[in-house]
């Protein structure tokens, strides 16, 4: 029972589905960010079947632009102001505390606006080529590997000292065995649908752990806003090496 509410929690909060709960504890909103993973099985699903729907416009381009509209009106383009406000900060090239400042200004900044086109157009690639190579599988996968890079980031990083209290938050409760079952979950899903999908798993999780130490070189560890980056970017570090591996090869049967 308790699965099931964190569960809706989690979907009323990281969707646009319309579910109304009430007297929620803020350890139940703390917890359900445990369950990214398997809300970003139920976004999967949702990219999935609007994936199929508008595949048979035979226009992948179109279809594409399409799938991001969808996907941003479907999380609210919740993680987006993260990936922004980090960017911001990490490029502003200035001290510790300054850069907890400006990832803290609601304003958005030029390396910001930067930084989210080219995701943006990064993500509109992805999808296309998804799109035109028949991939429509890899949809599914998407949000549950960015949103499992997050997890993986909250058990080995460490909270940023002047960020948000979320970053704090999750990084005490997030346990080694959450990072466990859901890797073990996921590989075991990719390992039994195709070989490629389990290597760019692997490879976008060790990608993730690059950008992890990097960030904790600059700010000290994780915050809310790298938590919504760190979903964001390892969605396009998916479908990016999913993409080259394809390319050069690697055998597939999604």
């Amino acid at each position: 029972m308790n699965f099931f509410r964190e569960f809706l929690i989690g979907l009323s909060f990281y969707t646009r589905i319309p579910i109304q709960l009430k007297d929620v504890s803020e350890e139940e909103f703390y917890r359900c960010m445990l369950l990214m993973p398997v809300i970003g099985a139920v976004i999967g699903a949702a990219l999935w079947g609007f994936g199929w729907c508008v595949s048979w416009l035979r226009m992948p381009e179109i279809a594409a632009i399409l799938i991001l509209i969808f996907y941003i009106w479907l999380t609210g383009g919740l993680h987006f102001d993260g990936v922004a406000d980090t960017i911001d900060g990490v490029f502003s090239a200035r001290d510790h505390d300054k850069m907890m400042k400006i990832m803290k200004d609601s304003r958005l900044g030029s390396f910001g606006a930067i930084g989210l086109v080219l995701l943006m157009m990064t993500l509109w690639i992805g999808y296309r080529r998804l799109i035109a190579g028949h991939f429509l599988t890899v949809l599914v996968f998407v949000p549950i590997v960015g949103r499992y890079a997050a997890i993986q980031t909250c058990w080995l990083s460490s909270y940023a000292e002047g960020g948000g209290g979320l970053g704090r938050r999750i990084t005490e409760i997030t346990k080694g065995w959450h990072v466990a079952v859901y890797a073990a979950a996921i590989a075991a899903v990719c390992g039994w649908l195709s070989l490629r999908l389990l290597a760019a798993f692997g490879i976008s999780a060790v990608l993730n752990l690059i950008m992890m130490w990097d960030l904790k070189r600059k700010i000290g560890g994780i915050t809310g806003d790298t938590i919504g980056m760190t979903i964001e970017m390892n969605q396009a570090f998916f479908m990016i090496v999913f993409l080259i591996l394809q390319n050069i090869g690697i055998p597939s049967m999604v």
